[in-house]
């Protein structure tokens, strides 16, 4: 097969697969990409979903404000600047290196993309929207990109919930928008609270169940490499 300089993201599942099967230098040397390149797709992959290894076509618009505190957030994180980009949604850690740049040099604007290039702009929701909406984001490993795309709502409206949420020792309540008529808290009751609780910890739960399942299937994988390894090395012997 020929040099492209484009993948499709089912040909970059298929090559992941490959590389699973038949190993790293066998598929770099085949499809002659780099290894960088195939650590960024599976963390995309496991991070973003089949949407994070598909070609984006338009560019996703950032606030200042949302720049700085991705940027903040990361500097407090132990975190590679390729993981972290990934785990909040980016495609690369370009973006934030940029953006760390800018920090540093107390140069950060917002980007401002032209009409055809926004991705998705916000729109009012309920104070059970955005509990579902964190529900689901939270089981698809916190992937702001997927919520974006499936709930129509904009990537600055879902990353700040989540942050609220977080910062509140994850209350439910700090979803509710103070502004609106949502339901008035003397109606919301103890029961309610545990049930939205509940359904949130579920969440959180299933998506630890389906990171071990991962992990646990990459120790397999290893076992397997190391064990033909060894084969390999007793029939040379």
């Amino acid at each position: 097969m020929g040099k492209k300089s484009k993948y499709s993201a089912e040909e970059k599942i298929s090559i992941l697969d490959e590389v699973l099967r038949d190993g790293a230098p066998k598929v770099m040397a085949k499809y002659n990409i780099s290894q960088d390149a195939i650590h960024r797709w599976r963390l995309l992959y496991k991070y973003q979903g089949l949407s994070g290894l598909q070609t984006e076509q338009r560019y996703q618009s950032y606030s200042r404000e949302f720049k700085q505190s991705l940027v903040e957030k990361y500097l407090r994180s132990n975190e590679s600047q390729l993981l972290f980009a990934i785990k909040h949604g980016l495609r690369s850690k370009t973006q934030l290196q940029s953006w760390i740049i800018q920090y540093n040099e107390s140069n950060l604007k917002a980007y401002m993309p032209r009409k055809r290039d926004s991705k998705m702009s916000g729109r009012k929701t309920s104070f059970d929207e955005r509990l579902t909406i964190i529900e689901e984001l939270i089981k698809h490993d916190v992937n702001y990109n997927w919520a974006v795309e499936t709930y129509h709502v904009s990537y600055q409206q879902v990353y700040g919930w989540y942050q609220k949420y977080l910062k509140s020792g994850n209350n439910p309540e700090s979803l509710r928008d103070r502004r609106g008529k949502a339901k008035p808290k003397k109606e919301w009751t103890e029961v309610d609270r545990l049930k939205a609780e509940n359904r949130l910890l579920k969440a959180k739960l299933q998506n630890q169940e389906m990171e071990i399942a991962f992990a646990k299937k990459l120790v397999e994988i290893r076992n397997r490499e190391v064990d033909k390894g060894t084969n390999s090395g007793q029939l040379k012997s």
